[in-house]
């Protein structure tokens, strides 16, 4: 027995110990930052054996059993903690023949709309046991998005570009990623009383490639720059974080770059921090940022 490969006894050790996927599960793994602080939000923190090297929130994330990297699925490791419940996304489909191969159970939360994330948290909040709590913070959020919806009614909705992604350490920013019609941004924008300004964007990508050409084009009114956390961003420059995290310097880029009507007004908002980019259960922090930006003039 002992010359059998590592691999092949952790097979072993799993279908002996495995939890039949109806049961309530106590060793969870979540390979996305949503599912993540969903399952946190559920009150599952205590039966999550492990989690993504991105995630960080809530704080207790970050002091679970890191599994890896959300883009990949680490065989051994789930093998190792036991896994009767692997929580996905949808780019993680790739895998499903190999889980089921390896009876690892599992689950695939989409997060590409509001929708979704109701439909998320109903779907852990019953394989968890959690029916209750799901209901009670859907609940929660949709009064927290109705009252934000209800400022922006009926207001003028300017034209909105949504940067996701780009490279904060270049002085003039040459080319970055936006986010496109068929995103879940898409709904934020048009949500916080906005019209996204990609929306006849002729590539038809989720998160189309930006030059200052295509800036120009579109000319929005508004840009809204999602730059993330700090702890998550590496440059192959040297770079000083404290100045390139630092408002001034993010809005500066865009100011110093293409005169359109954002610019010139002076409508651009930098926002940072990791909770931008995840459509969890904080939902409503995102959409009132987005509205607050969008919409200036309304008290909030």
């Amino acid at each position: 027995m002992k010359f059998l490969p590592r691999l092949f006894l952790l097979i072993l050790m799993m279908f002996v110990s495995a939890h039949a996927a109806s049961a309530q599960p106590k060793r969870i793994v979540s390979l996305t930052p949503v599912g993540t602080e969903i399952l946190f939000a559920l009150g599952q923190g205590e039966n999550i054996a492990g989690v993504t090297n991105f995630c960080d929130y809530p704080p207790e994330a970050l002091k679970k059993p890191k599994i890896g990297g959300y883009s990949e699925v680490n065989f051994e490791a789930l093998l190792l903690q036991e896994t009767d419940l692997l929580v996905l996304q949808d780019m993680h489909r790739q895998f499903c023949s190999d889980l089921e191969r390896l009876k690892i159970p599992y689950v695939i939360v989409k997060q590409e709309s509001i929708e979704d994330i109701y439909e998320a948290l109903s779907k852990l909040g019953k394989m968890c046991g959690a029916e209750r709590k799901a209901s009670e913070i859907t609940a929660r959020m949709k009064r927290g998005i109705k009252a934000i919806e209800e400022k922006v009614r009926g207001l003028p909705a300017p034209t909105v570009l949504l940067c996701v992604s780009r490279e904060l350490s270049e002085k003039n920013i040459s080319i970055f990623y936006a986010a496109g019609a068929r995103t879940f941004y898409n709904e934020i924008i048009e949500r916080a009383g906005g019209k996204n300004a990609l929306l006849r964007e002729k590539s038809g990508a989720a998160y189309p490639k930006i030059s200052q050409e295509g800036l120009i084009a579109v000319d929005p009114e508004i840009i809204i720059d999602l730059v993330g956390e700090r702890s998550f961003y590496h440059s192959m420059e040297r770079i000083d974080l404290d100045e390139v995290f630092s408002q001034r310097y993010l809005v500066g880029q865009w100011l110093s770059g293409a005169a359109v009507r954002a610019v010139r007004n002076r409508r651009v908002t930098v926002l940072d921090g990791t909770v931008y980019l995840r459509p969890g259960p904080r939902l409503p922090v995102i959409l009132e940022a987005f509205a607050k930006a969008i919409h200036p003039e309304v008290k909030w």
